[in-house]
């Protein structure tokens, strides 16, 4: 399978924050206008807002330094040229490349359709709030005893009943192999209803001191008792704003998944989907080469599964392969290639099942199942028109850019791979590998050079200087790194210029 690249570069992180739009507005409203250019790089232009985000969501590095807006575009810049480069090239026609961008594309224009049809419409009462905030705050001690025989836990209530107390019940189960915290948990009703909703239920009825009736569940059979409950006083008005916040903002999102999850389920039933078994199990065969060892791969028999699927559609290993349906809707198909370019693109975050043959095939199916999902909720945003809404042509516009550099750079980085005659970066030793990447570096700095003759590149400085960002020469400044993962495929909410250019400051 083709190892592509061009993603390592958008895994420097993001908050994942349905406000997220509003933050420039938060710190620049009536100083700037978002679509002010502070840059001119030929045919690209950087406006404020996308400097503005760039930078908020961006490595620290320049935030450290006494000019950091101008560090940071000068980065922004040395990016946008290689995109040129790229563009030139015609690298954005290479289909993984386009791929990636079509992914964030249908990302941004879905996430924009979430929020006008689902989080918009999303009500939260302030008695819902007020409960929530209560329960941020009352703490429980809860035991438990445990058994996965039916009859032990019958026996615990009968001693019970006959007057033994919870405590020496408790204690004889403690022993080498069972330890206290084992049976026991300190945890805030909230994070009680978060981890377990209906074990809360139960918990918040019960009285301190006093132990629940026998619980089924299917792992065993479990006796709750509520040792303590303590509420947590607030004792300024900020605290209780504060927590009133994080209540709201937890139902926000509550509701709003659970408002998602009925959308996307109407949408797949709508779509009568088919999973096609002979193209299921080729796809299985097939990433089972490069996700299984040898010894599994062959004990699994998938080369057998894989010539008995192509034998059912009059194909057999050395025929190139048709297009060949993996899913089959009431509105379109999709075909094997759909799947291979929509894994490649998350591959780094999904996780196969390998204890057995059937739970590879659970895992498989369920991103067979993922896939579809994305494929709807695109075809759903497209048919609404939201790929033509100003906010997500703006910013992929501005991904479109950010792929081409890192296209480009990922060439770079594999023309010197292949002329220091090496597998891949990641097969040399430090030295030989820091070697190599000095190469990279001298190799992107020749080609800005040479770029920074060819385009004409204009700042506007008093722009520059007029966009507030929340920090500048702050030495304490650190990086953060995390991926919105909710989405239809795991990026940062915003591009950025990449961490490496600290090595050229």
């Amino acid at each position: 399978m083709k190892k592509y690249n061009i993603l390592f570069l958008i895994l420097f992180g993001s908050i994942n924050d349905l406000s997220a739009q509003s933050f420039f507005d938060e710190l620049n409203k009536n100083k700037i206008q978002p679509n002010t250019v502070v840059a001119s790089i030929d045919t690209i232009s950087v406006t404020a807002e996308e400097f503005f985000y760039n930078y908020e969501y961006g490595p620290a590095f320049a935030k450290r330094e006494k000019k950091s807006k101008d560090i940071f575009l000068n980065n922004m810049i040395n990016e946008k040229l290689l995109a040129l480069e790229a563009y030139a090239h015609g690298m954005f026609n290479d289909a993984n490349t386009k791929n990636i961008y079509y992914d964030i594309e249908a990302d941004i224009a879905s996430e924009e359709l979430f929020k006008n049809e689902i989080y918009d419409k999303v009500q939260i009462k302030d008695s819902e709030i007020n409960k929530i905030a209560a329960d941020k705050k009352c703490e429980l001690d809860i035991q438990w005893l445990y058994s996965k025989d039916e009859n032990k836990v019958d026996g615990y209530l009968k001693s019970l009943s006959n007057r033994i107390s919870f405590d020496s019940l408790f204690n004889s189960q403690i022993n080498d192999s069972v330890f206290a915290d084992q049976r026991s948990m300190r945890i805030s009703l909230f994070n009680l209803i978060k981890k377990n909703n209906e074990l809360a239920k139960i918990i918040d009825t019960m009285t301190v001191g006093n132990a629940s009736a026998k619980i089924i569940t299917d792992d065993g059979f479990y006796i709750f008792k509520v040792v303590n409950k303590t509420t947590d006083l607030i004792k300024t008005e900020s605290e209780s704003n504060k927590l009133k916040k994080e209540a709201k903002e937890y139902l926000l999102k509550s509701k709003s998944d659970s408002l998602s999850e009925v959308y996307v389920n109407e949408l797949i039933i709508k779509s009568k989907p088919i999973i096609k078994r002979d193209a299921f199990n080729i796809l299985r065969s097939y990433l089972g080469k490069y996700i299984l060892n040898k010894d599994l791969y062959a004990e699994w028999e998938l080369d057998k599964k894989l010539e008995s699927s192509l034998s059912n559609l009059g194909l057999t290993k050395n025929d190139k392969y048709p297009g060949i349906n993996l899913i089959e809707t009431n509105n379109g198909n999709i075909k094997l290639e759909d799947f291979i370019y929509w894994y490649n693109n998350r591959e780094q975050y999904l996780k196969f099942n390998k204890s057995s043959r059937d739970e590879f095939s659970k895992s498989l199916d369920n991103y067979v199942w993922q896939m579809l999902r994305d494929k709807l909720l695109s075809k759903q945003a497209r048919e609404k028109n939201y790929f033509d809404n100003d906010w997500v042509k703006k910013q992929s516009e501005w991904w479109k850019d950010k792929i081409a550099y890192a296209a480009l750079r990922d060439q770079y980085s594999k023309s010197i791979v292949l002329e220091n005659n090496e597998v891949s970066l990641e097969n040399t030793n430090l030295t030989e590998k820091e070697k190599l990447n000095d190469k990279l570096s001298k190799k992107i700095l020749y080609k800005i050079l040479e770029l920074k003759k060819k385009y004409k590149i204009t700042i506007n400085k008093q722009v520059l200087e007029k966009i507030n960002i929340s920090s500048e020469n702050n030495r304490k400044a650190i990086d953060f790194y995390t991926v919105k993962k909710d989405g239809l495929i795991p990026r940062p909410a915003f591009p950025s210029i990449d961490p490496d250019w600290a090595n050229w400051q």
